[in-house]
C-alpha cells in the first residue's frame, strides 16, 4: 500500500470519527446554513424523535421555516416551533439550560427569534390588510408588540368593509364584534340611520309605525313621528289628527295636530273635544267668545279682554284705525308689523299688504315681495306662491310658477304632478292639463302620500257639479252623469241633459227620457214635463201621467194638459177635469174656468169660476163653499178677499162674510188686521177682535205695534190706539218705531225720542 493511499484512509477515518462526535441538531444547523433544506429538516426531526425536549433541534426547525430562501418558508410553522422551544426551555433545569446555551440557544435568543417572527407576521397581515389577516395575527401572536396596532388596523379594515357593504346588518355586526373600537360612535350612527332607512324604505305609514314599535329608543324617533304625523293625517279629517294625538301623546307634532284639528272643527262649527284643548287652545277658545279692546302704554298698543285683563302686551307702535273703537272680534289681529292670534301668538312678522282667509285655518299673507300660505297657529306651508285654495275641506291646492300642486294640511306635497288648474266639486278633485280634465276622489288623492297609486278618471272635456252626489261630464260632445266614484249613472251619449231638481231630462234625436237615481230611466217620449208634483209625457199626440217610477198612472190619458199652479188640467174631447192628484179629480163644467189661488207655504186653493158663481176647493180636493162674487182672491190667514159690485170684503172658509163687502179697497191681511179705503178715506180693521178704525184719515194707517197705529191728518202724523183715540197729537212730519212706549219722531225738521206714554 502506497503512502498516499494510507494518508487518505487515515484522513477519512479521522473525519468520520469527528462527524460521529457532532450532534444531530448541530448537523441540522450546518445543513440549514448550506441551504440543504430537506436534509436539515430531516436531521432536526431525527433529533426530536430521540428527544422531544431537544430545544436546539426545535430552534433549528423554527429557523428552517423562517428562512425566506427555503421553499417551505412558513411564518406560522416557524412561530409554532419558536413558541414551543421557548415553552420547553422554561421547563428545563438550570444545568440543562446552561448546556443548551453552548449551542447557542437561550431564552433571550428565543424571545428575539419570536419577535422577528411577530414582525414578519404583522408585516404579512399589513400586506393582506384584511380583517381575517389581523384576526389570525392577533390570535396566533398573542405576545407580539404589534397587538394594539393590529387591533386598531383590524377595527379599521372591518369598518371599511362595513362601509363598502353599507347595510345596517354590517354595522350591527361590527358593533357586536368591536364594541370598543374608535369607530364605534360613527358605526352606531350609520347603523341607526341605515336601520331607519332600510326598515322604512317603502315610505309607507305602516313601516314607520312598525319601526317605532320594534325600535322605540331609536334616535330617529323624531323623523319617524314626523312621517307618521304627515302620512296618517293626509286625509285632513279631524279623526286622523285625534288618532295621532292618542297614539303619540309625547310627540313634538301633537301641538300642530291639535291646532289643525281645532281650526277644522271651528270652520265646521262643531264642538271641540277635550283632547284638543291644550292650555293654549283653551285660552284662545275663551278669548274668541268675547271681545278685545286696545290700550296704550309707554308709546305702544296692546289689547285687553272684556274683563280688563291684559291679553297682548304693548308691542305695536301703530294700530289699525278700525281697532280704536274697541269691541274687536276678529281672530287675527294686525299689531304693527305683525299678525297675531287673539291669545298673542305671533303668526307672521313683517309688513302685510293683503290678507285673505281661505278657511279651515289658512291665510294668504302678501307683502311687497311674496305671498305666503300660513296657518293661523303660526306655521308656514309655502312662501312666494301665486295662489292657494282649500280642496274638499281636507287638502290644499297651491299655485307656484304658474303650476298647481296638491299638498296636505300639514304641508306635505302629494305625488300627483303639476297642472294648469286644480279645484274641487264636493269630494272630487278636478285637475286640468292641456285642456282636458281628470278627476280624483279627495280620499284617493290623500292616500297617494302613503305610496298608493291614485286612480284618476278618464279624461273629460268638461265637468261641473250636478248635485251633491253626481257630476255632469262631457266627452267628445257626449254628455253623461257620473257618481263621485266615476261610475256611469248616465252613459255619455249624443244628448243634452237638463237638470230638473231631482230629475234629469235627456234630450236626443230619438226623443226625451226622464231619469233619476231611484227610478232609473223612463220610456222615450216626444215631450216630458215635470211640474211638481206632476210628471206628464206625450207620445203619439196622447198625454200621460207618469208615477214616481215613470210608469203611466192608471188609464188616464188626455188630448192635452195644462197647469194651474199645483193643479193639472186634463182635456179629453169635450170634457175638462182638474186633477188634484193621480187619484182625485174634479170635473169642470162647460164654459167654466179653473184658477189656482196661491197662499203661503203649502196652503193653496182651487177656484172654479162660472161667471158670478165661484166654488172653492182646498189642496186636497175638498169643496169648501160656493158663492156669488165678482172676484175672489186668497187674502191669507184662512180668509178670502171678496169683490162684489166693486166693493170689497172678507169671507171665511165657509164662504161667510166676516167683513162686509163695503170698502173701495183693502190692503194685505197681516196678523188679523187689514187697512181699508172708503170714500177716499183710510181706516183699519182688526178682524180677529172685531174692531174698526173707521176710514177717516188721509193716508194709509201703519201698525206701530200690537196696540197702536200711526195715522195721518192735516198733513201730519200722530199715534192712535185701536179705539181711535189719539195717543199723541198730530204734530209730526214722520214717526218711526223705537220701542213699545217710545217713538222716534221728526218735528220741525229735527228728530227727537218721545215717550208717548209718559208724555
Amino acid at each position: 500500500m502506497s503512502g498516499v493511499k494510507l494518508s487518505a484512509i487515515v484522513l477519512l477515518l479521522i473525519a468520520g470519527a469527528v462527524q460521529a462526535q457532532v450532534s444531530p441538531e448541530r448537523q441540522a444547523w450546518n445543513s440549514l446554513q448550506k441551504g440543504k433544506w430537506e436534509k436539515s429538516k430531516s436531521q432536526a426531526m431525527k433529533a426530536l424523535r430521540k428527544d422531544t425536549l431537544n430545544i436546539p433541534a426545535r430552534y433549528v426547525l423554527g429557523r428552517y421555516f423562517f428562512t425566506s430562501a427555503n421553499p417551505a418558508y412558513n411564518i406560522d410553522s416557524a412561530y409554532w416551533h419558536a413558541v414551543k422551544a421557548m415553552t420547553d426551555f422554561r421547563t428545563l433545569p438550570a444545568r440543562q439550560q446552561e448546556r443548551i446555551k453552548r449551542f447557542p440557544v437561550d431564552s433571550l435568543i428565543l424571545v428575539q427569534f419570536r419577535q422577528q417572527i411577530d414582525s414578519a407576521g404583522f408585516a404579512r397581515a399589513i400586506k393582506l390588510n384584511t380583517e381575517e389577516a389581523y384576526i389570525q395575527f392577533i390570535g396566533r401572536h398573542t405576545d407580539a408588540e404589534q397587538l394594539d396596532r393590529a387591533r386598531e388596523l383590524r377595527d379599521e379594515v372591518a369598518f371599511i368593509d362595513a362601509l363598502k357593504e353599507n347595510t345596517y346588518t354590517a354595522f350591527f355586526s361590527y358593533l357586536q364584534r368591536y364594541p370598543n373600537a374608535s369607530r364605534t360612535t360613527e358605526a352606531r350612527e350609520r347603523y341607526e340611520r341605515l336601520l331607519f332607512e332600510t326598515k322604512t324604505k317603502d315610505r309607507r305609514l305602516k313601516s314607520y309605525e312598525l319601526f317605532l314599535e320594534e325600535y322605540p329608543e331609536t334616535p330617529y324617533r323624531p323623523q319617524a313621528e314626523q312621517q307618521i304625523f304627515e302620512l296618517s293625517t293626509a286625509p285632513g279629517s279631524v279623526a286622523t289628527f285625534i288618532r295621532f294625538i292618542e297614539r303619540y301623546p309625547q310627540s313634538a307634532w301633537v301641538k300642530r295636530a291639535a291646532n289643525l284639528a281645532y281650526h277644522i272643527l271651528k270652520e265646521q262649527e262643531e264642538l271641540i273635544p277635550a283632547i284638543l284643548m291644550t292650555d293654549s287652545l283653551a285660552n284662545l277658545r275663551q278669548l274668541e267668545q268675547g271681545y278685545l279692546v286696545p290700550f296704550y302704554k309707554d308709546g305702544r298698543f296692546g289689547f285687553l279682554d272684556g274683563t280688563g285683563a291684559e291679553v297682548i302686551a304693548p308691542v305695536a307702535e301703530t294700530l289699525d284705525e278700525t281697532y280704536l273703537c274697541g269691541n274687536i272680534t276678529e281672530d287675527i289681529l294686525f299689531t304693527g308689523n305683525a299678525l297675531r292670534a287673539r291669545n298673542g301668538q305671533l303668526i307672521y312678522s313683517g309688513e302685510v299688504s293683503e290678507l285673505e282667509d281661505i278657511d279651515f285655518g289658512f291665510l294668504l299673507v302678501s307683502d311687497e315681495d311674496c305671498t305666503h300660505l300660513i296657518h293661523k297657529s303660526g306655521f308656514r306651508i309655502a312662501s312666494c306662491i301665486e295662489d292657494a285654495r282649500v280642496l274638499a275641506g281636507s287638502l290644499l291646492a297651491i299655485k307656484e310658477k304658474s303650476e298647481w300642486r296638491v299638498k296636505t294640511f300639514t304641508g306635505r306635497e302629494l305625488p300627483l304632478g303639476e297642472f294648469e288648474y286644480i279645484d274641487h266639486i264636493e269630494q272630487v278633485i278636478v285637475f286640468r292639463q292641456a285642456g282636458k280634465y281628470k278627476l280624483l276622489q279627495a280620499v284617493d288623492a290623500a292616500l297617494s302620500a302613503d305610496q298608493q297609486q291614485p286612480v284618476f278618471s278618464k279624461p273629460v272635456d268638461e265637468v261641473k257639479r250636478w248635485n251633491s252626489q253626481l257630476l255632469w261630464v262631457k266627452i267628445d260632445n257626449q254628455e253623461g252623469l257620473w257618481d263621485q266614484s266615476f261610475q256611469e249613472e248616465i252613459k255619455p251619449e249624443q244628448q243634452t241633459i237638463v237638470q230638473l231638481r231631482q230629475h234629469a231630462l235627456l234630450k236626443s234625436a230619438n226623443g226625451v227620457v226622464l231619469w233619476n237615481q231611484e227610478a232609473g230611466r223612463s220610456d222615450t217620449y216626444e215631450v216630458i214635463n215635470v211640474h211638481q208634483p206632476w210628471i206628464t209625457a206625450r207620445k203619439n199626440n196622447t198625454w200621460y201621467l207618469l208615477d214616481e217610477k215613470f210608469r203611466p198612472a192608471g188609464n188616464r190619458v188626455f188630448d192635452s194638459l195644462a197647469f194651474a199652479g199645483a193643479f193639472l188640467l186634463g182635456f179629453s174631447k169635450d170634457s175638462t177635469r182638474v186633477l188634484i192628484n193621480d187619484r182625485i179629480s174634479i170635473p169642470i163644467p162647460v164654459r167654466a174656468t179653473a184658477h189656482f189661488l196661491p197662499g203661503k207655504d203649502s196652503v193653496y186653493y182651487l177656484m172654479i169660476d162660472e161667471g158670478e158663481r165661484k166654488t172653492i176647493y182646498n189642496s186636497a180636493g175638498e169643496r169648501l163653499f160656493t158663492g156669488v162674487f165678482d172676484r175672489l182672491e186668497y187674502a191669507g190667514e184662512q180668509l178670502f178677499l171678496a169683490v162684489r159690485r166693486e166693493k170689497r170684503g172678507l169671507v171665511n172658509l165657509q164662504g161667510k162674510y166676516v167683513v162686509p163687502a163695503e170698502y173701495d179697497a183693502m190692503g194685505m191681511l197681516q196678523q188679523g188686521t187689514v187697512p181699508v179705503l172708503k170714500d177716499k178715506k183710510f181706516g183699519y180693521l182688526d178682524v180677529i177682535h172685531r174692531k174698526e178704525i173707521k176710514p177717516l184719515y188721509e193716508k194709509n194707517l201703519q201698525r206701530y205695534n200690537d196696540y197702536y197705529l200711526i195715522a195721518h191728518r192735516n198733513g201730519l202724523n200722530g199715534i192712535i190706539d185701536w179705539n181711535n183715540k189719539p195717543v199723541t197729537g198730530f204734530d209730526y212730519e214722520e214717526i218711526q218705531f223705537w220701542n213699545d212706549s217710545t217713538a222716534l219722531v221728526k218735528r220741525n225738521f229735527q228728530w227727537i225720542i218721545y215717550n208717548f206714554i209718559e208724555k
